[in-house]
């Protein structure tokens, strides 16, 4: 099997790269520049393509070389909060980015399945959505990156309904582990543990918002069910990946600083506070495990193998 994958070179692609891998696939990934951290340990079983996303003779060419059996689109500018600062660039990316590469595999008569990965972001985090948050519930987004996420979602759905590409769409919710960056709240708190352990700062955390509780999965968890939906999932259908229940960011903070060997004082940061979210959010994963999906990972051992990965970064 020829699996092509979009974004390889970050968090949750680097996972998936490996985990297909280890399945015995041939695996090739588009990157826009040389130089990818998180693939080096795997690069030499990788075939490696370059281009943007905003090229469409780039993405026509790369299609057209690699011809796969399987697609996994999950190049994006990934953070919300750097989206409002640009969103022009935010949805020639994320939209425009999509467009260029379902019009490519329809261009070259593929007969390639496609996965895009969505975001739960889509569905805002506002107070008034009824939970869990199910694969029908209203989208509400309310940012550049969420709006960018629901406008290719229903590009991808239109593409399966009108010209019959066999698209799956996939929510993901919160998911950590690591290689995550620290603009995420779980690398953030693990970063800084880390760091503290190691004296290479004070011992101290700095937060936000503690008392809002959000849906957390394993990465590795998550990529699993990349796999299983894109090859038992319906085409034009849309599955949510996440752990069915809401965990405090307290919790996570708290199960970081126990397993260090200092104590660790929290200090709030009031720029960091944001106190029009909803406080709590959970997701209900049951249409994705119907096809098989199950999570390996209890959240401890998330939390663990994230310290870990960031004392053997802050060290080196």
């Amino acid at each position: 099997m020829r699996a092509l994958i979009t974004g390889a070179s970050g968090f949750a692609g680097s996972h998936l790269a490996e985990y297909l891998l280890s399945r015995g696939e041939e695996v090739t990934v588009i990157l826009r520049r040389s130089r990818a951290a998180n693939l080096e340990p795997i690069a030499s079983r990788l075939r490696f393509e370059y281009a943007d996303l905003r090229d469409d003779q780039a993405v026509l060419r790369v299609l057209r070389e690699s011809r796969p059996d399987r697609l996994y689109h999950l190049a994006a500018l990934s953070s919300p909060k750097e989206s409002l600062q640009n969103p022009e660039l935010t949805y020639d990316v994320n939209f425009r980015g999509t467009l260029r590469l379902l019009s490519a595999c329809r261009e070259l008569e593929l007969a390639c399945r496609v996965l895009y990965v969505s975001s739960a972001e889509v569905y805002g985090w506002g107070k008034t959505q009824a939970l869990p948050l199910c694969e029908n519930s209203p989208l509400r987004p309310v940012s550049p990156y969420a709006g960018s996420k629901a406008a290719a979602e229903m590009l991808a759905l239109q593409f399966f309904l009108g010209y019959g590409l066999p698209v799956i769409r996939v929510r993901p919710f919160h998911h950590t582990g690591p290689r995550q960056s620290e603009n995420f709240v779980c690398s953030s708190f693990a970063q800084q543990v880390a760091e503290a352990e190691l004296g290479l700062r004070s011992p101290l955390v700095s937060v936000g918002n503690l008392q809002v509780a959000r849906d957390f999965s394993d990465v590795r968890d998550v990529v699993r069910g990349y796999y299983l939906v894109l090859e038992k999932g319906q085409p034009g259908e849309v599955y949510q990946l996440c752990s069915g229940r809401a965990i405090p960011i307290d919790t996570i903070l708290q199960t970081l600083i126990s397993l260090a060997s200092k104590e660790i004082r929290v200090v709030v940061d009031e720029s960091k506070m944001r106190t029009h979210d909803a406080p709590s959010l959970w997701g209900d994963p049951s249409k994705a495990r119907e096809l098989g999906w199950q999570p390996e990972y209890r959240l401890e051992t998330t939390l663990r193998d994230l310290k870990q990965y960031w004392e053997q970064r802050v060290k080196y």
